[in-house]
């Protein structure tokens, strides 16, 4: 990392205002490198999945009485029954909902943790600024 004072000489901009981020920087780092922090956040993480799984076995299991009912409804008026509409709807809102948790489940279990979004982005640094 720079110091205080050359990166004030290279930016143009006031020591203390320059000392005033630095502080600023250091204590959000210092606080998102803190173990207690990353491993909250993977709990919660964890936490997360866990209850996206919860929904989703309730999700299926409903799809599944649903389908029987469609089935058994289909079976009974030798084809789709007309009045029957919103057992349809219902079951397209289902398969959207069941989509939509499978998606948010895979982008909360594929998004980088504080750890390693810190490290690389220290490694970036490092390598712009020809430190590494």
């Amino acid at each position: 990392m720079l110091t205080v004072s050359l990166t004030a000489r290279e930016t143009g901009v006031n020591v203390n205002t320059v000392k005033k981020y630095y502080k600023i920087w250091y204590n959000e780092i210092m606080s998102t490198e803190h173990p207690n922090f990353i491993k909250r956040s993977k709990i919660t993480i964890s936490n997360a999945n866990v209850a996206l799984d919860n929904q989703l076995s309730k999700l299926y299991k409903l799809q599944a009485i649903l389908e029987k009912q469609i089935k058994h409804d289909i079976e009974q008026n030798k084809g789709i029954p007309y009045l029957e509409n919103n057992i349809y709807k219902t079951s397209i809102l289902f398969a959207e909902k069941i989509s939509d948790l499978i998606l948010k489940k895979t982008n909360l279990t594929t998004t980088p943790t504080a750890d390693i979004i810190l490290s690389n982005e220290i490694k970036e640094y490092l390598i712009e600024n020809g430190t590494a």
